[in-house]
């Protein structure tokens, strides 16, 4: 119970920040022009930083055995999450590219946002670096797999391009795991600079969530039950299944720290990287929007109760 409260707690402060974002978005000191615009600074600036971030904060502490058994955990992680879409999808009765949305929607969640200062209060500041092999597979698939998939979804029948995979978020992730493998230490002074600036990344995510969920009817995200059902699965029912298997099967051989860390990450609502996405494709973005709204809302009572499978 002592985890769940410390979660609360950090949710809390979390959802202080959305609120200071919701609401200056209805008093009109934030706009949607400002909001996308501080969106491109936080995607191209503070989370790559904040990747590098985390992964100094671990390097040189950590054995080969702890970063091969997060890598695998890593990959089964999405692995399922890809598998499980279309069972999902199935379930809700979605129909057309809204099937292949609901798949987008379980895979690319809030894992580094949400997920770095929970690991963290959970577990200290030197294990969120484990986050940083999350964050490579959520920035490769989603600019070779998801991006393909909005592309063909709006028409563009364009083939993939490796040159799509170099950008800010790639090319930090790349930096942030040679920093972890080869325990590579920069200056004090670069490490500093780095931590204050990447310090930002994560109140400016709340907050811009925040001026999202002021431009979404909120009447619409309550009343639509496929998306109570979308949130069930994927807030409480797969990461408790996830943590009965582990359970049940004494952690694979894997590490405590690791697995509690794959369960709770199972347990982050939707991330804001698909809603993006669908605008800058002219894709129907609303279930999308939606469901991002509602397991973020929902996430505040269900991330305190799946720390309790932990």
């Amino acid at each position: 119970m002592s985890n769940s409260l410390i979660i609360l707690e950090k949710l809390v402060l979390l959802f202080c920040f959305i609120f200071v974002g919701f609401f200056c978005y209805r008093k009109g000191w934030l706009s949607k022009q400002g909001s996308s615009e501080i969106s491109n600074i936080i995607v191209n600036i503070f989370n790559p930083l904040l990747m590098i971030s985390t992964a100094l904060s671990g390097s040189g502490s950590v054995p080969s055995s702890m970063l091969i058994q997060n890598l695998v955990l890593m990959a089964v992680f999405y692995g399922l999450m890809i598998l499980l879409g279309p069972v999902v999808a199935r379930l809700l009765r979605v129909k057309g590219h809204e099937k292949k949305l609901v798949t987008i929607m379980l895979v690319f969640a809030n894992t580094a946002f949400m997920g770095i200062p929970l690991v963290e209060s959970l577990y200290g500041a030197e294990e969120t670096f484990y986050i940083t092999f999350y964050a490579l597979g959520f920035n490769l698939l989603f600019y070779t797999y998801a991006i393909q998939v909005f592309k063909r979804m709006a028409g563009d029948t364009t083939p993939f391009s490796f040159r799509s995979l170099i950008n800010p978020g790639i090319v930090c992730v790349v930096i942030a795991m040679v920093i972890v493998l080869f325990n590579i230490q920069l200056p004090k002074m670069a490490v500093s600079c780095i931590t204050y600036v990447s310090d930002a990344c994560i109140p400016l995510t709340m907050i811009i969530t925040g001026c999202a969920l002021a431009q979404i009817d909120l009447r619409k995200v309550f009343t639509d039950v496929r998306l109570y059902v979308f949130s069930f699965f994927q807030l409480l029912l797969i990461p408790a299944a996830a943590a009965f298997i582990m359970h049940r099967s004494g952690g694979m051989g894997f590490d405590s720290t690791l697995v509690g860390i794959f369960i709770l990450l199972y347990g982050m609502p939707n991330g804001s990287m698909p809603v993006i996405a669908c605008e800058s494709y002219d894709v129907d973005a609303d279930l999308c929007s939606r469901g991002y709204a509602l397991t973020t809302l929902l996430s505040l009572f269900t991330i305190p109760f799946v720390t309790m499978f932990i």
